[in-house]
């Protein structure tokens, strides 16, 4: 047995010890890009990416045909940034910043920004179902499910997209002011999307949009959205300690679920309260912190926090209450 024991250890060492990090872009070892890295990379490595704003467009065939991406991700391997906010994924001309095809959960997506996309509507076509004009920050097209901590996506299309038997886990990341939905799961297989400690807010369509397909959301601050939080059709979401409010608010009153999902507000510790971001407005960069007293610190299953981020700031400002309807609907125009 001790002999077994020894072995384990000895194989459990090398294979650490064999774990690179190739750092991109490297001049000096011929890796201008993001790609170059990943190609060199192999199971347990990690290329990590040096600050700065990386749009190198490449090419690679998916169930849809050929798409472009900023990078495709491989089995086992973890694209990590020094920085998640000096780190820049810019899409802008490509119709993916990172694709994922056939990867495991060992394939990880972490510590970065991405952002561009061309926006809903730029294309002609049903840019849902169809897929073939879904642009997005991270795609799983196919038997996809990586790891993505601790990413922020912004103002780009749709944020991250779950395909045919895609089922990634997403944990302490932000979707914010997409001009289409924050995360969108289609048909994506019996396994479920895990989404936990999420901040998905002001995007112009639904949060959570699930199309046939299967998602947990735990722990997700859903808010302000231009439709509603949760849409589902054929669909019936785990939902848990989540807080859904002021989505889809150009109804009277704003509808947090919508679909499939009836509205859970009290139910399996879900809240509908506002979560008084630090900066909502914009007005400082935007900053979706809450302040130290919001519902969404400690609100969570065990005490954690609801959403990416927990409290950073003392005033809870709020920015739909105390107005009129009319300023309201202005505000969000």
């Amino acid at each position: 047995m001790r002999s077994l024991l020894a072995i384990l250890m000895i194989a459990i060492l090398a294979s650490i010890a064999a774990a690179d990090v190739i750092y991109v872009p490297d001049e000096d070892e011929g890796l201008n890009c993001i790609q170059d890295g990943i190609n060199l990379a192999v199971v347990g490595d990690t290329v990590l990416i040096r600050a700065g704003v990386h749009d190198s467009v490449h090419f690679a065939m998916t169930p849809l045909g050929q798409r472009s991406a900023i990078c495709v991700a491989k089995d086992g391997v973890t694209i990590r940034g020094v920085d998640r906010t000096d780190v820049v994924i810019d899409h802008t001309l490509a119709d993916f910043g990172v694709l994922c095809l056939d990867v495991g959960s060992s394939s990880q997506i972490k510590n970065l920004t991405i952002l561009g996309g061309a926006a809903k509507g730029m294309y002609v076509g049903d840019d849902d179902g169809d897929g073939r004009n879904l642009r997005g920050g991270i795609a799983c097209l196919e038997s996809a499910s990586p790891t993505v901590r601790y990413v922020t996506i912004k103002e780009g299309s749709t944020g991250i997209i779950c395909r045919t038997d895609s089922a990634p886990t997403i944990e302490k990341s932000e979707i914010v002011r997409s001009a289409h939905h924050a995360i969108y799961v289609y048909e994506n297989g019996t396994s479920p999307v895990i989404v936990d400690q999420v901040s998905l807010v002001s995007n112009f369509d639904h949060g959570v949009k699930l199309f046939g397909g299967s998602a947990t959301i735990t722990n997700s601050s859903i808010t302000h959205n231009h439709k509603s939080g949760i849409h589902a059709w054929d669909s019936n979401p785990t939902i848990e300690y989540c807080n859904l409010y002021w989505n889809d608010y150009n109804s009277d009153p704003p509808e947090n679920y919508s679909g499939d999902v009836s509205d859970l507000t009290g139910i399996a510790g879900n809240i509908s309260e506002e979560p008084f971001y630090c900066d909502y407005t914009g007005s400082a960069g935007y900053d979706y912190h809450v302040c130290f007293l919001s519902p969404n610190v400690g609100g969570g299953s065990g005490g954690v926090d609801i959403g990416a981020w927990g409290g950073g700031c003392s005033d809870c400002v709020s920015p739909v209450e105390e107005v009129s309807w009319g300023a309201i609907k202005a505000l969000y125009r």
